[in-house]
């Protein structure tokens, strides 16, 4: 038996409704299969099927069709067999902030059960019956109370089969270009897509009017709706796939046809902003896209912060196999942070302010660290801040935004990040400029110096507080006491924007532009004027100023980047995505940037669907840098020990890419596979560069222990050489191994690095042997030098005193000289050994001093010599 609670059991529930639609709900069951008609009637009628059971549906109306389509259902069963209960309730349906849908009826109706007759029965709500009266045809017959129904006072609905009942829906539409009437492109491009339009309008049979600048086409019901959307949005993906020469963008809009006439005058009669609508995706009420069915799926546009209604404005796009939202990013922005009604914000790109009331006015300084903490949000935590922002947000506490800001959480880092989108158009990249001293923008911003004495100062103090007016005249006094300083004149631009004196600010930009000395202080000046034109919406010369910044400051992307906007808020989005995509692969943090951009919710679709190529690609790419990853790090342990500097160096690396691994975000997959690839060539770099260093290191060993066997070999000694000679032959083994293998083998490489360190050690020690072995080898070379020496003058001496004493004895006796006969016959033995030891001290100085003398040179004679050197 069906129960509706079974029904409205399935139903999700939440606690937060965003939109709340009252009308009719309809309540069926059958016996045996549902015949096809039923349901095709009901959509036709408008209906939309809530839940379904094995045999029972439960069906919402948004208007009184709901009797069209029960007294269609009546007329058929008089000519067929149809077991079909219906009853007709009051319901409301509810939309949560997730677009999930679910059911309102009141409590009395949710326990009901029926058992479905043999015939069709369409039974009425006395709440329901008079929204049914005035409908031609329809009359209620009373039924009282029944079993297993609520308590009310049933009514049955009969009808007269001879009216025809058709259902009231049908809608008017409105296909406009984008673009400049009069550029000759616009001209060949609107004519063959309107060529391409009117083709389909022809083969679906839809009535339309052709204008200049526009197409005015009808559409008699639900069904046609429902085909020519899909026509439509496939129709225009084909022609950007192989036809791009006969593509044009341009924005649709599809309104309710009650109260409006099928005319040439329509666009001009429809509550639309034509600039905030999105290029190729047809916009119409939430009504009648949900009507549509589940193959499409509706999305908001995000015009105002009004609480949304069912007849609000959405946009529509096909799901799953025929649509690019089948690879759309899941990204969903605070509607807060998009929507508003003010325009851009010049400082910040949202809607809820005007310029001078932008909370960025208040920050002093710049965050490029904000980028690098939105790297490690993926996708949920991203969306999970925007809901934390949005719920801030909706308390309409004045210090909201403050508070998030200061916030350390995630939608702090988001808030910020938002902030941060056009930083160098605010406040506070003005007073980083006036203390910049670089000359290049991507590098020069760090070069700074402390603030002056300049009276500017003072200036800026009053527009930080509000005070405009004596700011303003502050910054007149300043230009006529300095006419050369361009900082004045940056403010005043600043002053005169907040003021809604755009003329005046744009001459005050260009003045500073003039006054300016580095050309990056040039280029800064001339970007603000561009963004001026871009916050006044002159996209065209907004972009040509762009250029010429890129032209002035090739490093300042963000011109770059303001370019692509640009082309998003005409509307062309998929034009401008090429060059974004560009600056991304350059720049990954763009990828985030184009995420939150409040000023791209015009091609909100388009960009999340284009960025969706690059990041599935990045993703897929991710998983095989993680497997190389494990590769690497094995390499490393392979080839390194764990005190080796590029040992720790790369496992500090490698710990930061795989932390990155589990962030489902661009930046940080572009992390991974940037740093992959560096790693991997660090690697194969520091291998060689290793292998040659280890190459030279072998050969400066193999040299050294040359030396020492040269030297060693000299030793007086041989038999205390043992030890010595043993850890010589050892040292010369190794090396000779290590001067013929190839290190390009991760076991050799690491065998050969731990090789070269034992043997430095080893020749260490050998030195250091070495070294004692000089010494006892030269002092013993020394000792014979100086005892040859010795030998020789002393043997030169004693002949002196055996010669010389007897001779001056003889003469002195001879010459009669008394201390010869004397002195000389008397002492002449103690004079000679005094003689003899005077001679001999005598002798040993000299022998000392001339071995010290003839040392070297003897030495090298005798080395030489040994060596068969002439």
């Amino acid at each position: 038996m069906p129960h509706l609670s079974n029904l409205l059991n399935k139903l999700p529930m939440f606690q937060e409704s965003r939109m709340v639609a009252t009308g009719y709900g309809m309540w069926i069951s059958w016996n045996g299969e549902l015949n096809p008609a039923v349901v095709q009637t009901l959509q036709d009628y408008g209906g939309l099927q809530v839940e379904v059971d094995r045999d029972q549906a439960l069906w919402f109306f948004f208007s009184s069709d709901v009797f069209l389509a029960a007294a269609r259902l009546s007329v058929w069963a008089k000519f067929n067999a149809l077991q079909l209960y219906a009853q007709l309730i009051p319901a409301k349906l509810l939309f949560s902030p997730k677009r999930e849908i679910t059911f309102s009826v009141e409590p009395s109706l949710m326990a009901q059960s029926v058992i479905v007759s043999d015939s069709c029965q369409i039974l009425v709500h006395p709440k329901c019956r008079n929204d049914g009266r005035g409908l031609p045809g329809l009359t209620f017959k009373p039924e009282g109370t029944r079993s297993g129904l609520a308590p009310v006072e049933w009514a049955s609905l009969m009808v007269d089969p001879r009216l025809p009942y058709q259902s009231s829906l049908g809608w008017y539409g409105v296909i406009k270009p984008l673009g400049n009437t009069m550029e000759k492109n616009f001209l060949e491009g609107w004519r063959a897509y309107a060529m391409e339009m009117k083709n389909l309008f022809e083969r679906l049979k839809i009535k339309f009017l052709v204008q200049d600048s526009y197409l005015v086409f009808q559409v008699e019901n639900l069904h046609m709706l429902r085909q020519w959307t899909r026509e439509h949005l496939m129709h225009v993906d084909n022609l950007k796939a192989t036809k791009r020469e006969a593509y044009w963008p341009a924005v649709v809009a599809v309104t309710n046809k009650r109260g409006l006439n099928f005319n040439p005058d329509l666009p001009k009669k429809m509550a639309l902003d034509w600039n905030q609508l999105v290029p190729d995706f047809p916009h119409m009420s939430f009504r009648s896209g949900y009507l549509l069915g589940r193959s499409f799926e509706v999305h908001d546009v995000n015009f105002s912060l009004d609480a949304s209604s069912v007849d609000d404005w959405c946009k529509v796009t096909l799901t799953v196999d025929h649509s690019v939202e089948s690879g759309m990013l899941p990204v969903q922005i605070s509607k807060h942070l998009i929507a508003g009604s003010h325009d851009h914000c010049f400082y910040c790109g949202m809607r809820t302010h005007p310029s001078h009331q932008c909370p960025t006015r208040s920050l002093t300084k710049l965050v490029p660290k904000v980028w690098h903490e939105l790297s490690k949000l993926n996708f949920d935590e991203f969306n999970k801040a925007f809901e934390t922002i949005e719920q801030k947000l909706c308390t309409k506490d004045d210090a909201a935004l403050t508070n998030i800001q200061a916030s350390k959480e995630h939608d702090g880092v988001l808030l910020n990040a938002v902030y941060g989108v056009n930083q160098i158009s605010q406040l506070r990249m003005m007073q980083h400029m006036w203390v910049c001293r670089g000359k290049d923008f991507a590098k020069g911003l760090n070069d700074v110096v402390p603030r002056d004495d300049n009276p500017v100062w003072s200036a800026l103090a009053y527009v930080l507080s509000g005070d405009l007016i004596v700011a303003d005249k502050e910054l007149s006094n300043l230009g006529i006491r300095a006419p050369r300083d361009p900082m004045p004149r940056m403010l005043a631009g600043f002053v005169s924007m907040e003021r809604g004196d755009y003329h005046k600010a744009m001459m005050m930009w260009k003045e500073a532009e003039i006054l300016s000395g580095p050309m990056v202080k040039q280029a800064y000046c001339v970007f603000l004027q561009a963004r001026l034109l871009e916050f006044t919406s002159q996209f065209q010369q907004a972009s040509e100023l762009y250029s010429r910044v890129l032209r002035m400051c090739p490093t300042m992307q963000d011109a770059q980047y303001r370019k692509s906007v640009c082309q998003v808020k005409i509307g062309f989005a998929e034009q401008a995505m090429s060059s974004l995509i560009l600056l991304v692969e350059k720049t990954p943090h763009y990828f985030n940037r184009v995420l939150i951009d409040p000023e791209m919710e015009r091609g909100h679709i388009q960009v999340l669907s284009a960025l969706y190529g690059p990041w599935m690609e990045a993703e897929s790419q991710v998983e095989k840098a993680v497997e190389k990853l494990e590769g690497l790090k094995k390499e490393v342990h392979e080839w390194f020990d764990e005190g080796n500097p590029f040992f720790v160096k790369s496992m500090k690396r490698i710990e930061r890419m795989t932390a990155a691994s589990d962030i489902k975000n661009y930046v940080s997959f572009m992390l991974i596979l940037h740093g992959c690839h560096d790693l991997s060539k660090d690697l194969d770099r520091y291998v060689t560069k290793e292998a040659g260093e280890l190459k030279k290191k072998f050969q400066n060993q193999r040299e050294r222990l040359s030396y020492i066997r040269e030297e060693a070999a000299w030793f007086p000694f041989p038999r205390a050489l043992v030890e010595f000679n043993k850890n010589y032959n050892v040292c010369a083994a190794n090396i000779k191994w290590a001067l013929k293998t190839h290190f390009q083998v991760a076991d050799i490489f690491k065998k050969a690095q731990t090789v070269a360190e034992t043997e430095e050690k080893r020749l260490e020690k050998l030195e250091n042997r070495l070294k004692f072995l000089k010494v006892v080898r030269d002092s013993t070379l020394f000792m014979l030098i100086m005892a040859r020496t010795f030998f020789w003058v002393e043997v030169a001496f004693m002949c002196i005193v055996v010669v010389a004493l007897p001779l001056s004895m003889f003469y002195g006796q001879q010459s009669g000289m008394e201390w010869a006969t004397g002195l000389l016959f008397k002492e002449k033995w103690d004079i000679q050994k005094q003689l003899i030891l005077g001679f001999s001290i005598f002798a040993i100085i000299v022998s000392c001093f001339r071995t010290v003398i003839v040392f070297d040179k003897v030495r090298e004679k005798y080395f030489n010599k040994a060596r068969g050197i002439a």
